[in-house]
């Protein structure tokens, strides 16, 4: 299934992370290597779960049941990365990020990955604390409504 880039390029997504880049990171090319880049969406997710308090307001562990990149340009040493991260959907187990890489202001890499509580025996129900915090970081939704 194919990203869709252009939501990720339009709309505003609610958290974003400055990461340096590593001279390990990079390939025989010269570039950071693709690997590299799903520790940084890795990092990004981590830090926007964290900044959101998910794991103080309920601690629930989580594991990825799918992760998608696209790669649309180069990313280089020693340029930091900016990671911004927003929530596609919310479900009743599991919850779809999608995230930007961007370097220099150029969008280099996309990725989409789904989330998904667990218990010790599969899946599990989200934190019921969890659905407006993550609703509330949906992105390509309108401005709430402003009661008179």
């Amino acid at each position: 299934m194919r990203i869709d880039r252009a939501r990720l390029q339009q709309d505003i997504l609610p958290f974003t992370f400055q990461m340096q880049t590593r001279y390990d990171d990079l390939d025989k090319v010269g570039h950071v290597n693709n690997v590299a880049v799903a520790a940084l969406f890795q990092e990004g997710r981590n830090r926007f779960i964290y900044a959101f308090d998910l794991m103080k307001a309920a601690p629930c562990p989580l594991v990825v049941a799918s992760l998608n990149i696209e790669f649309a340009a180069d990313l280089f040493h020693p340029e930091p990365v900016d990671i911004s991260v927003g929530v596609l959907e919310v479900g009743r187990t599991s919850f779809r990020l999608g995230q930007v890489a961007r370097q220099n202001g150029r969008i280099a890499a996309y990725a989409e990955v789904v989330q998904v509580a667990r218990g010790d025996t599969g899946s599990i129900a989200l934190p019921d604390v969890w659905r407006p915090i993550l609703e509330r970081l949906l992105i390509g939704r309108p401005p709430a409504l402003i009661a008179d």
